[in-house]
């Protein structure tokens, strides 16, 4: 029979173990995905402004996001870095809080201002400010139905470095809102 002290050891060298096999994993899923070229990620989420308040701004990597909250229902997006091609496809985009004074805007309607998107993709997102290494590719812009609904699937011109990804859905429709983004990719795999 074992001590408690001879448990306690097995246990922790279990729990070590187990510890070290996912960290294999975790950096070996970053190799397969600079080895392999493709990145995608799994949802498209709306951004969650805190308080829903004209001004109050979520920044990604020097890009603003709206003044509103946005949701979706689904939605997913992949990079393939080799052949230089995006993919995405948003269902749902539509808004998640009422303009706080009144106006068109509606919940769980798309805002009259934003009829078309782009995706995005952000080279070099953990680059802190000033950004100065951070490379924005747009997709071409896609009309976004009256439920929310939008979908791209072409090449871009990815540069020669693009690491520590990021995903962006953004207004492509003129206006006050132009270029800031609205949703994003998000369970990034690999």
């Amino acid at each position: 029979m074992k001590t408690k002290r001879q448990i306690k050891f097995l246990s922790l060298r279990l729990f070590l173990s187990v510890g070290i096999l996912g960290c294999s994993v975790a950096l070996s899923g970053e190799s397969q995905a600079e080895e392999s070229g493709k990145v995608k990620w799994d949802r498209i989420e709306g951004v969650v402004v805190p308080g829903s308040a004209i001004g109050s701004l979520n920044v990604v990597a020097g890009v603003n996001s709206v003044g509103f909250s946005w949701t979706t229902t689904m939605g997913k997006a992949s990079v393939n870095l080799t052949e230089e091609k995006v993919k995405f496809w948003v269902k749902g985009l539509v808004l998640a809080a009422q303009n706080p004074g009144g106006g068109p805007l509606v919940i769980g309607a798309p805002s009259p201002a934003v009829t078309a998107v782009k995706g995005t993709v952000v080279c070099n997102a953990t680059d802190l400010f000033p950004f100065s290494n951070v490379v924005l590719v747009d997709t071409d812009s896609m009309p976004l139905s009256p439920q929310g609904d939008a979908q791209f699937q072409g090449k871009v011109n990815l540069p020669v470095v693009c690491d520590n990804m990021a995903f962006l859905v953004r207004v492509a429709s003129p206006g006050m809102v132009f270029n800031q983004w609205i949703a994003y990719g998000a369970v990034r795999t690999p």
